[in-house]
């Protein structure tokens, strides 16, 4: 099985294909497409690679590459990809910092008849962000799916999936025929466009398996909830003294990698506990109190606004714990008659 990359990031990337070669051993080569300095110094991937440059890729559109947003760029380089020749039939489309955490099966992606698994993080009918160019790739990306009749599940989930070339390049033709625009979400785009139109392929989706979807957990109400874990959605930055995996290793480890893949999803669940109880840890990068002495503030107030009512309803609580009791054995009373 192939697996492809964009990247500018060599170093990552070549710290991600350690964990898939330790945990996915049947993917036996990579296509990796990165601007033409990092080729020059790309380090040992561990498996047989194919280099494709940015310029290469897109020829003379390459200049207009560098004043797009990430998320259109990586469209028009996802879609010229597919004309170069370079991608096997059908093989696995990953981003650079996408980790397996446990061992992965090729059944994980497809059964014994061939057809495909994908797995979906939210529903883009109920995605209300607007911050960023992902948030509005996954708004254009609603639009075009209902437009041509498609369901439009999420499944931008920062998970390795599996692809058919074929089906992908008839995805982004049909979505041309709409708008110009390639702010888009390659993963939902082709899942949604591929089970409506070649429904044959595919099996039902699943829930995503991602732990660091989102990266603080917590910080957006989950549309549906992931696991079992087996992928990690690795953020650098969170691996830093004070973050949520400090003293954690980030490259893989045949003899630890499954104490640390544990630890791992144990951090980020107790984080989103934590978050339940206004309980936020003040670092630089957590998304409820950074750089914002104020939030903390409120935040510290509303914790103890939030014990207080928790008190002052114990007796209620209570009571209508005593009376859905009493309830319960009514129901089973009758039922016994």
């Amino acid at each position: 099985m192939q697996v492809v990359y964009i990247t500018n990031r060599p170093d990552v990337l070549a710290e991600t294909l350690g964990h898939v070669q330790l945990h996915m051993p049947w993917v036996d080569s990579a296509l990796v497409v990165a601007p033409s300095r990092h080729l020059k110094r790309s380090p040992d991937m561990g498996l047989p690679v194919t280099w494709a440059s940015d310029e290469d890729v897109v020829g003379s559109e390459h200049a207009e590459l560098i004043g797009l947003d990430h998320t259109t760029r990586n469209i028009r380089l996802r879609k010229a990809v597919l004309a170069t020749g370079l991608l096997d039939d059908v093989f696995l489309l990953s981003d650079d910092d996408y980790r397996p955490i446990k061992p992965i099966p090729p059944e994980f992606y497809v059964d014994a008849e061939g057809r495909f698994r994908s797995y979906y993080s939210y529903d883009l009918a109920a995605w209300r962000w607007t911050n960023t160019s992902f948030d509005r790739g996954q708004h254009l990306t609603y639009l075009a799916l209902t437009y041509l009749d498609c369901g439009h599940l999420s499944f931008a989930a920062h998970m390795p999936q599996i692809m058919d070339r074929d089906i992908s390049s008839k995805a982004y033709e049909s979505v041309s025929r709409l708008t110009g625009s390639d702010t888009l979400c390659e993963w939902s785009l082709y899942f949604n466009y591929g089970q409506r139109f070649h429904p044959e392929r595919f099996l039902p989706p699943q829930p995503y398996c991602t732990v660091g979807w989102p990266d603080f957990a917590g910080s957006w109400p989950f549309w549906v909830r992931p696991g079992p874990f087996a992928f990690e959605n690795f953020y650098e930055e969170l691996y830093e003294p004070g973050q949520l995996f400090e003293g954690l290793p980030t490259a893989a480890d045949p003899e630890s990698w499954e104490r640390t893949g544990f630890e791992k999803v144990r951090r980020w669940y107790e984080l989103e506990l934590a978050a339940t109880r206004l309980d936020f840890r003040a670092t630089p990068f957590e998304p409820w109190t950074r750089r914002s002495p104020a939030r903390r503030v409120v935040f510290a107030a509303l914790r103890r606004m939030r014990w207080a009512m928790a008190y002052l309803t114990l007796e209620e609580r209570i009571r209508l714990s005593e009376l859905a009791g009493d309830v319960d054995r009514m129901r089973r009373d009758l039922a016994q008659r």
